[in-house]
Formats: structure tokens, sequence, C-alpha cells
């Protein structure tokens, strides 16, 4: 077993966000040790020894003066604090030893390049996928492997529909959707929330806590690529190792807003309801994966207790 070294998150300003310099976890790793990151002590609320860890896999930021940082904003920060459970940091160093620790993942959206295989259009460009793409997979990789929940946010929900769903992707929507809903809003007078519709018959009713009467609910979204439409997905050749079911479509375009596998605890959110937890259904969204998590830390405790020896047959 590597060794660890507890890192602690800071506040940068800058971003408005929380994160450690890349280079101070690279000089770790160069010496054999795993950052263990964690939450700052003045940001803790409560001790939550007895409640599962949730792995969240960083962000990243560049300051003005070329000084790399991974990042959490602070609407993930919230949401997942809102939760009650631990939470431990990934990089895209140690992802694979840091997983090791966590009872499930929380994998956020980000910018980065994906495998041309992910997508419809069958074009081949030749765009490199780095670092940050391998850190996702490994996460993905290792929860699948050992039974883990996962909530993807954004592109993380598009990587988990990718690696283990089979689901295809648009690489652009302007081009390839006609008249498509404002997904990715670029200036101030855009409509940066839209109207998706719940489908009936699935989990996410019972997951943000709402009657199946209430057919639609807002999100806001910053993304120019998604998931084809659930039609089209019919037409993809290859078994998934994990079946997806769609749970709600944009209300205008009908591009899959959330998506996942209730049974094996996978949450896809194509938006990011992190910024809108003051609705306390989309904090529920948040509050499903530390369900999860629960639920596995105790099913990994049970399987942990030694058996008991049968009593000898009294002749």
């Amino acid at each position: 077993m590597k060794k660890e070294q507890v890192v602690y998150l800071e506040y940068l300003s800058e971003f408005g966000a929380y994160g450690v310099r890349k280079d101070v976890i690279s000089e770790l790793k160069a010496k054999g040790i795993v950052a263990k990151i964690l939450l700052p002590e003045e940001v803790k609320k409560n001790d939550a020894s007895d409640k599962p860890t949730l792995g969240f896999l960083l962000g990243q930021d560049k300051s003005e003066n070329g000084v790399e940082y991974y990042s959490i904003s602070k609407s993930y920060m919230q949401a997942i604090m809102n939760t009650g459970v631990n939470v431990q940091f990934l990089d895209y160093d140690n992802a694979y030893a840091q997983m090791r620790n966590c009872d499930g993942a929380i994998l956020p959206g980000g910018s980065f390049n994906n495998p041309e295989e992910f997508y419809i259009d069958g074009k081949k460009l030749g765009d490199y996928v780095g670092k940050r793409y391998f850190a996702y997979r490994t996460v993905i990789e290792e929860a699948y492997k050992k039974q883990k929940p996962l909530l993807g946010i954004c592109g993380g929900a598009q990587m988990i529909g990718a690696l283990l769903g089979n689901m295809k992707m648009y690489r652009n929507l302007k081009e390839e959707i006609p008249h498509p809903a404002v997904h990715n809003p670029k200036a101030d007078t855009d409509v940066r929330v839209h109207r998706i519709k719940l489908l009936k018959g699935t989990p996410i009713f019972k997951i943000m806590g709402i009657s199946e009467d209430e057919n639609y609910v807002i999100i806001n979204s910053r993304h120019n690529q998604s998931m084809v439409h659930d039609v089209l997905q019919d037409y993809v050749k290859g078994t998934p190792k994990i079946k997806m079911k769609i749970y709600a479509i944009s209300d205008s375009d009908g591009i899959p807003e959330m998506w996942g596998n209730d049974e094996a605890g996978i949450l896809c959110i194509q938006g990011h309801p992190e910024d809108l937890v003051s609705d306390s259904k989309m904090q529920n969204l948040y509050n499903y994966i530390a369900t999860k998590a629960s639920e596995y830390k105790m099913r990994r405790k049970v399987k942990s207790l030694p058996k008991c020896n049968k009593e000898s047959k009294v002749r």
C-alpha cells in the first residue's frame, strides 16, 4: 500500500473556488506518496465519521501567472456538504488509489476531448485525449468493478453514459440538431435555464421527491454536446456494461437530460443542479448519491463480518 499524505484544499479567491496547486500533488506523486485531498478544517460542518465517503474528481483552473490548480466550485462544494457525507477529492494522477477509500463518486462537468468512438457522426478529427479523460475513465471503471454508485454531471454524465451504457453522442448540438434549446448560454441575455420533461415510469420522481403529476422541471445547463436522442441509441451496435434508462428529456428538442440505472446506483444529469440547490428537488439529486453510498458502505461492512461456524450436530 502506498503512503498517503493529507493535503487540504484552500480557498482561491481568483476563481471563487477551492483548490490545490497541481505541482504540490505532482511532487508528492514523484516521491511515491498519494495525496489524500480533504476539505479545509474550517469548512467542515459536522463530524461525519459514521457517514460514507464520496470521491469528487476535481476540475482544473489556471491563474493569470500560469499556476495550475485542481479545483472545485463553491456550488459543487455546497451541494455535497448539504448531503452530510465525507468527501475525498480525486486528482488526475492518483484517482485509482484514492478511489479505494470511497463508497461512491461524483464526476463533475468539464471541458476535455473524448475518444472519437463516442460520437455518432463517424468523423475522425484526431483530437488528443489527455490525462483528464483518463482520470474520468479510471474512476468509472473502478466504480463499475467494485459496484460503487456514481453521479455524473454534464461531462461526467456523458462519460458514464458512453463508457458504461454504450450511449453515443452528438459532437455539436448547433450543427446536428434543428432548432436546439439554448443548452450553452454565451451571453447574459441568453436563457440560462430551460424546461425538461420527466418521463413516466422512471425512478426520477422518487429521486427528486416529487409527485408523478409534476411532469416538468427547470434546470440550467452549460454544454454544446449531448447524448443522441433515445430513438437513435437503438441503432448503436454493441452491448452496454450497464443498461441506461432515459429519465428526462429537453422539452424543446428532446435530447436526453437525465438517465441512469437505479439498481446499479447510477444517476446522470446533463444540467447543473448544484447551481439550483436552494430548490429541494435539485438538492435531492445529490442526496441520491449519498444514500446509495450509504447502502454500499453497509453492504461492504456486512461482507467484512466474520462468518459464524455451523454448530456440530448432537448425536
